[in-house]
């Protein structure tokens, strides 16, 4: 299954730091897929863990793997609707992300 569908089908069960995470993924899966965990951990102000973690509970061996799910789904994401449920300008408020993210 795409990476991207995978993280809106479970958004609304995820607790608060897996939504933390699943916000910058869903916002910024280009620059995610590109990162680090502890870089992706950073950026989404949580621990190291809870990025492997979060790929673990998606289904994925890793977060190489959800790294690799997330690419492939940007090949196929052109065709997707919108996450109805966040907006950039939301995540960037709650979180205190800046522009450049």
């Amino acid at each position: 299954m795409n990476g991207l569908l995978r993280i809106r089908q479970r958004y609304q069960g995820l607790a608060q730091s897996d939504k933390k995470l699943a916000d910058y993924l869903l916002l910024q899966p280009d620059t995610a897929r590109h990162l680090s965990s502890q870089q992706l951990a950073n950026e989404a102000g949580v621990s190291q863990s809870s990025v492997v973690k979060f790929a673990q509970k998606l289904g994925y061996k890793g977060f190489p793997a959800l790294k690799l799910a997330l690419s492939e789904a940007l090949q196929a994401s052109r065709n997707l609707p919108p996450c109805p449920f966040i907006t950039k300008s939301a995540v960037m408020i709650r979180y205190g992300w800046s522009a450049k993210n």
